[in-house]
């Protein structure tokens, strides 16, 4: 098979599984599971009858971060910002990294090297991290 790296697919990490709800932050990803669960946590403390500033002291938080967490309707209402659904430069190469991760090669280094012939600018620590399992 041919790769062209002008296309873009869109791909998931290997060991990130989509939220059920559709959120863009998958589970397994740092930044959504840990908002979700400080999420629940305050939730949960809201629900055994602890004021915002109560909270706020327990958890060591800001009064506007426990505000913005209890005000949230649902976790994926949090997710927003900058980062969100922006495009990166390895974008138009997971594809070619999910094949050859398919086909038993699961070396990082190797795998950018790969890439890096085929016109790939970043870095390996970007490679790296993407297929890290979380």
């Amino acid at each position: 098979m041919i790769w062209t790296f002008a296309e873009s697919a869109p791909e998931k990490a290997p060991a990130l599984e989509p939220a059920e709800s559709g959120s863009p932050w998958p589970r397994g990803h740092r930044f959504a599971d840990r908002t979700r669960a400080r999420r629940a946590t305050v939730h949960a403390l809201l629900a055994a009858g602890h004021s915002r500033r109560s909270i706020q002291r327990q958890l060591g938080m800001t009064y506007r971060t426990v505000q913005r967490l209890a005000d949230a309707a649902r976790p994926e209402d949090l997710f927003q910002g900058q980062w969100q659904n922006r495009q990166t430069k390895l974008d138009n190469f997971k594809p070619y990294l999910h094949e050859r991760w398919a086909q038993g090669c699961t070396n990082a280094w190797t795998l950018w090297e790969e890439i890096k012939a085929h016109g790939y600018t970043g870095g390996y620590g970007a490679v790296r991290a993407y297929l890290q399992p979380v």
